[in-house]
């Protein structure tokens, strides 16, 4: 059993250094102009099992809603409400140094901070294909 821990914390280590590397060796940070943001959410509660973990989650809605449902629907006290958010940005790739665009997902805004179309925001550019964005 000691060893699975060992095992498991070691893959964990391992990966974490590789998406350091990858993200130092084939991606650039550039500064890129946000076009869209479409954020909304969902409700979402786990129940924990002896064994099992069973997640029930609600359709996607706008954040308003989901907040006002979890305040005051008795179905739906005790769910946490979640984002889904997904920004469109515009950037200059620096393989080509030409404009492209890229839509990133992410579960929550950085910072703690909405961000609007307009902002900028920077992000990891691939160095080798165009159109390849990650998330700082």
């Amino acid at each position: 059993m000691r060893w699975a821990v060992v095992i498991v914390a070691v893959g964990a280590f391992g990966i974490a250094i590789y998406d350091q590397y990858d993200k130092g060796a084939n991606y650039q940070r550039v500064d890129a102009r946000i076009s869209s943001v479409n954020d909304q959410c969902y409700l979402e509660k786990v129940e924990r099992g002896v064994i099992t973990k069973t997640t029930f989650t609600s359709d996607l809605t706008r954040c308003e809603t989901a907040e006002l449902l979890r305040k005051e629907h008795p179905k739906w006290q005790g769910y946490h409400v979640m984002h889904k958010i997904e920004v469109r940005v515009v950037y200059v790739s620096p393989v080509d140094g030409a404009t492209h665009q890229s839509s990133l997902q992410m579960s929550y805004f950085p910072n703690g901070k909405p961000l609007r179309a307009g902002d900028v925001l920077p992000v990891l550019a691939s160095k080798t294909k165009a159109e390849m964005t990650r998330s700082i």
